[in-house]
């Protein structure tokens, strides 16, 4: 009786999902998002270009699929459903330090795509600037939540929102481009940094919660003249 051979087990739409990102990571690490081109994707994972776009419409859709894959959707996810139940100064610290450690892992990914956005690749600039917006919202809405508790002046929420991950993503730049690439680990979260990081988003919230006790401290006096 004649023995069949299996047949080598083919390689399941996950993997080949998971090949193609792994792939096109060291690809925009080595010749850069603009010049990597699908066909080269294809040909580094070692598929048709009919095969790769059945897992990805675009380069657009990888570049999201990275992010994904590094956790920032995600931490986004957490930031959009806070309830904001402990003292808002802390709160925006512990966002502050949460996106510290998270930028720690992926630092030299972040390197690479703010390379893009900064040589004009419009793609990789929108996809950078959508995750921004996103960002912002989710501040928003959770200062939003203190002023519904009357901890804060709901007028100011859009300012604060643009204040805040303006202070935290100017720290971060000024931290990378200060320090070599390295094997992803940069040191966001040593003390020094997240000791200033802390300090700085606690004055920035006092200083919104003054602004907005002054504000209605000014309103006063009108109301009770009318």
């Amino acid at each position: 009786m004649t023995r069949q051979t299996p047949l080598s087990p083919r390689r399941r739409p996950r993997d080949r999902r998971r090949a193609i990102i792994s792939a096109a990571e060291r690809l925009f690490a080595d010749r850069g998002y603009a010049n990597t081109s699908m066909k080269q994707l294809a040909a580094a994972v070692g598929v048709t270009d009919a095969s790769l776009y059945n897992h990805f419409a675009s380069k657009r859709e990888i570049l999201e699929a990275l992010y994904e894959e590094r956790g920032f959707p995600q931490a986004l996810d957490l930031l959009e459903h806070l309830p904001g139940a402990i003292a808002m100064e802390r709160q925006f610290q512990l966002n502050a330090l949460a996106s510290a450690d998270l930028w720690a892992q992926n630092a030299d990914f972040l390197r690479v795509v703010f390379t893009e956005v900064l040589v004009g690749d419009s793609l990789a600039l929108e996809v950078h600037q959508s995750f921004m917006d996103r960002w912002r919202r989710g501040v928003e809405r959770l200062f939003l939540k203190y002023a519904e508790r009357g901890q804060a002046d709901a007028s100011l929420a859009a300012p604060f929102s643009r204040m805040l991950v303006d202070l935290v993503f100017g720290a971060f730049m000024d931290r990378m481009l200060t320090l070599r690439a390295s094997d992803g680990h940069l040191p966001f979260s040593g003390p020094d940094f997240r000791g200033r990081l802390t300090e700085e988003v606690a004055m920035l919230v006092q200083f919104i919660r003054a602004s907005g006790a002054g504000r209605q401290g000014a309103e006063g006096p009108d109301e009770e003249a009318t």
